[in-house]
């Protein structure tokens, strides 16, 4: 379990990280599979959508350092939402006829 002390410091190495290298967190925290295809991803990003590619890719890659779940799990995007359960009442029976 980690000191609950160092936790915001290594947050914040993990954002400055990120600043510097798509899927920087990741390295930082010692994913490496995850932080190289994080910066791969980044570059590409970069390079098709410019900017705000980069920063979605990163901003990915800070979620799943630090979270374990990516952004859209965080913010719940893209998620059917369960149907709101609703009792229906029972219709009675119809009395027995009898002949």
């Amino acid at each position: 379990m980690e000191n609950e002390g160092t936790l915001p410091l290594k947050t914040g190495i993990e954002f400055v990280s990120e600043v510097l290298l798509p899927g920087g967190s990741n390295l930082v925290k010692g994913d490496f599979l995850t932080g190289g295809i994080h910066t791969v991803l980044g570059f590409a990003a970069k390079a098709v959508l410019g900017v705000p590619g980069l920063l979605l890719v990163s901003a990915n890659s800070f979620a799943r350092a630090t979270t374990g779940h990516n952004l859209l799990d965080n913010l719940e995007i893209g998620h059917a939402k369960p149907p709101a359960k609703t009792e229906v009442a029972a219709a009675p029976a119809p009395a027995a006829t009898t002949h």
